[in-house]
């Protein structure tokens, strides 16, 4: 193999590419990046066997052939030389790197040992999202989802395509996060939960991306699959039913509040000062005055002070006293950008829905903790 491309192109595409690098692996070979030519460009791909990143990047060449080379290794050297052209070479199972002041050497591993890799398919792609309001819903909602390894199914994304709608939503047992998508699609519907983990991925390597993602979703395979521009995204599906998690959002709320983002962000940080410290166990309360019209936001540790912030507030319905785990609060705050704060709810053990004025049929749903 034997091959030149711009230095910038490379690093590009190993950058994408990484992502889909397992930190450890249970294979060897899944440290390394894919490596061959094809139809006068240069395939790049990565896998951790759940998913697989794939992408092409402009060469001349000289030689077919393909490789496998260690990926953070060669991702962190392309990317700290010097703007220009690239010469590569493989030789005797050597991958050589000739730069303008430089040359150096790479062990590699024959591409046959590398995991099979999916065929990238458009033809029967269900239905193409509008880039930027992919990426904003993504934003808006990944955060919410879980971590624990011991219920799977929540640490991903629920993806539901119904009636000309995409329904995104992901929960951790104790907050929600819920975005809707207006689509033109004539496709029959759908159910998939997609690991969130590789959605934020997706969302992030199409974000500067012009074309629509195309989406295909092949339950035969268990596998969903993103495709833009010269970039390839395949995932498996998680396995089990999404929790029904539309039961425990209140369809009528009786206490409302509306108040400015930027008053309530300095509140909740100042308040967190106290609350993650001692042993207030990260609460915080929120103490809804109608008559005063305003909110105030209140530590709950003993043993190391306390704080109050009070920020002013259109309250309606009856006085009520709500604590949060004060992390969710800086977590919704910090992925939700807006000038103004709807909230609601129906007392002080109800679920509280977050709204902001900016994001169109968006919520955010908190559990409240019982003190």
């Amino acid at each position: 193999m034997k091959f030149s491309s711009l230095q910038e192109n490379l690093a590009e595409g190993l950058q994408i590419v990484s992502r889909a690098v397992p930190t450890k692996g249970s294979l060897p070979i899944l440290s390394n990046v894919y490596i061959s030519t094809e139809s006068g460009r240069i395939k790049l791909a990565a896998t951790d066997l759940a998913t697989t990143i794939m992408t092409y990047v402009g060469a001349s060449i000289d030689k077919k052939g393909e490789a496998t080379v260690p990926a953070k290794l060669l991702k962190d050297f392309i990317s700290n030389l010097s703007p220009g052209t690239v010469d590569i070479l493989l030789e005797d199972d050597t991958f050589h790197v000739h730069a303008t002041k430089s040359k150096s050497k790479f062990n590699s591993t024959h591409a046959e040992d590398f995991p099979e890799l999916p065929e990238p398919s458009i033809t029967n792609h269900i239905l193409e999202l509008d880039t930027k309001p992919f990426h904003e819903a993504i934003s808006a909602v990944a955060f919410s989802s879980g971590n624990d390894t011991g219920r799977p199914i929540l640490t991903g994304t629920l993806v539901k395509s119904e009636n000309g709608e995409i329904t995104i939503a992901a929960t951790d047992g104790y907050r929600l996060s819920e975005k809707i998508l207006k689509v033109n699609t004539d496709q029959q519907d759908f159910t998939a939960v997609i690991p969130t983990k590789t959605l934020t991925e997706v969302s992030r390597i199409f974000s500067k991306e012009e074309n629509p993602i195309k989406f295909t979703l092949s339950e035969d395979d268990n596998q969903v699959i993103f495709l833009s521009g010269d970039t390839y995204v395949s995932t498996r599906i998680i396995d089990g039913q999404y929790p029904p998690y539309k039961q425990i959002i209140p369809p009528d709320t009786s206490i409302k509040a509306s108040f400015s983002t930027e008053e309530f962000i300095e509140a909740v940080k100042l308040t967190s000062v106290f609350a993650s410290s001692g042993d207030s166990g990260n609460a915080v309360k929120l103490i809804l005055d109608p008559t005063k019209q305003h909110i105030k936001i209140t530590s709950l540790s003993e043993e190391m002070g306390e704080h109050e912030s009070t920020i002013p507030a259109n309250v309606e319905g009856e006085p009520t006293e709500i604590a949060f785990n004060v992390k969710y609060l800086l977590d919704f705050l910090n992925n939700i950008k807006g000038s103004e704060i709807y909230l609601e709810t129906n007392g002080s053990i109800s679920p509280c829905i977050f709204r902001t004025k900016e994001h169109e049929n968006y919520r955010h749903i908190i559990m409240p903790l019982q003190i």
